[in-house]
């Protein structure tokens, strides 16, 4: 499991309002579950990061519907390194 963020914008009377909200990202034999999307391991082609400043990362989750971005505030190098053992 690794924690993400997520950034959600809300307007109420008429003021813009933004929130970092965070959920989990749970990796399972057979999933990878985040707060609103399973994919199934057999769909998952890949996982990467990327640093974006000085304490945030980017993990990049490759499927076959395309590439989905996660923020987190940890390096997601043990979790990617975790998925790369259980898709041997």
């Amino acid at each position: 499991m690794i924690r993400y963020i997520r950034t959600e914008r809300s307007i109420r009377r008429l003021e813009q309002r933004t929130e970092d909200v965070e959920f989990e990202l749970i990796l399972t034999r057979d999933a990878v579950i985040s707060s609103d999307r399973d994919f199934p391991l057999s769909k998952v082609w890949d996982m990467s990061a990327r640093p974006a400043a000085s304490r945030c990362w980017f993990l990049y989750l490759h499927t076959d519907e395309g590439v989905f971005a996660f923020r987190t505030e940890e390096p997601p190098d043990w979790f990617i390194g975790r998925y790369r053992e259980m898709k041997r």
